[in-house]
């Protein structure tokens, strides 16, 4: 149930209830005309209520963000933990998604009516978000080891990964500025809670706002900025060595079709290598198709059959 009030009466945006608060702010009269039923609820637990709901978004949210970055570093997870990030970060945003999808469901009905700008601007940053993690998931499962898919363009389907996690991590980037006021305002009461900790018998009084500003702003986004770009840079490098190691491929299968004619003739007895990918990854290996079974810290891929 979300609560919104400002010492006026109030209805729910959701729900068809009547919120009346009384002149001194110290209770708060509910009607439910459905059950035409009527309660009183002392305003301090109902801030309560709306607090604990927005931190726990909040913390979900948070989760969300701070995973999704570290799945920029393989070489810090390795690809087994890379994965299975991968899928926990995708349920939630299936959360994330469903706990706002009356939002979303109203700005969809809207959208070409009468609703404001910032909200069709939330909207399509949202869209593009949604559309972003689910490229992200789809192309990650293709090149996931869970499969072990037979891929001729295996690069393509990594670049695609790759572009499409930097272009949905520059989107949440936007989200998180476009929201970064709620975002401060649940830190502090979330993380930075304050240590002078009001004695539990002082009266409710109305709710407060906790006040934020340019300084909170630049804080925030310069961290969330100097994060992201580390990221993202981690995400051209493994691109940009990608597109090497397809050039180095491709010398290398030139010079072994111009060999492959040779053999060791000794007592009749030929002898030929034959190996499943040319690249030859060591360990831990930038392909997530890398196995070494025998444990000699190569590819299995890349040894001779």
């Amino acid at each position: 149930m979300e609560v919104f009030f400002n010492n006026k009466n109030k209805s729910f945006l959701h729900n068809p209830f009547t919120v009346s608060l009384n002149p001194s702010g110290m209770l708060v009269q509910i009607t439910d005309p459905k059950l035409f039923k009527s309660f009183q609820i002392d305003a301090k637990d109902l801030t309560i209520m709306k607090t604990n709901k927005n931190q726990n978004k909040w913390l979900i949210d948070a989760g969300l963000f701070a995973g999704f970055m570290i799945l920029f570093w393989l070489d810090l997870t390795g690809v087994a933990l890379h994965q299975w990030l991968g899928v926990a970060i995708g349920v939630l945003v299936v959360y994330h998604l469903v706990t706002h999808w009356k939002w979303v469901k109203t700005v969809t009905e809207r959208f070409f009516k009468r609703t404001s700008q910032q909200a069709r601007l939330f909207y399509l940053v949202d869209a593009g978000l949604g559309s972003g993690f689910a490229l992200i998931l789809a192309t990650g499962l293709v090149i996931s080891t869970w499969f072990s898919l037979s891929l001729g363009n295996y690069a393509a389907w990594k670049n695609v990964h790759n572009l499409s996690s930097i272009a949905t991590l520059l989107l949440l980037v936007v989200k998180i500025g476009a929201h970064w006021r709620m975002i401060v305002q649940n830190a502090r009461k979330t993380i930075f809670v304050s240590q002078e900790a009001a004695p539990k018998t002082q009266p409710a009084q109305p709710v407060q706002t906790l006040s934020t500003g340019r300084r909170d702003f630049m804080k925030l986004m310069g961290v969330v900025g100097a994060a992201s770009l580390l990221a993202a840079g981690r995400a051209l490098d493994e691109i940009e060595a990608a597109s090497s190691r397809e050039v180095s491929s491709a010398q290398l299968s030139s010079v072994q079709d111009s060999t492959s004619s040779t053999v060791w003739d000794s007592n009749s007895t030929t002898t030929a290598c034959s190996v499943r990918c040319p690249r030859g990854c060591g360990y831990p290996g930038h392909c997530q198709r890398y196995t070494d079974s025998n444990g000699n810290q190569r590819c299995d891929f890349g040894e001779c059959m």
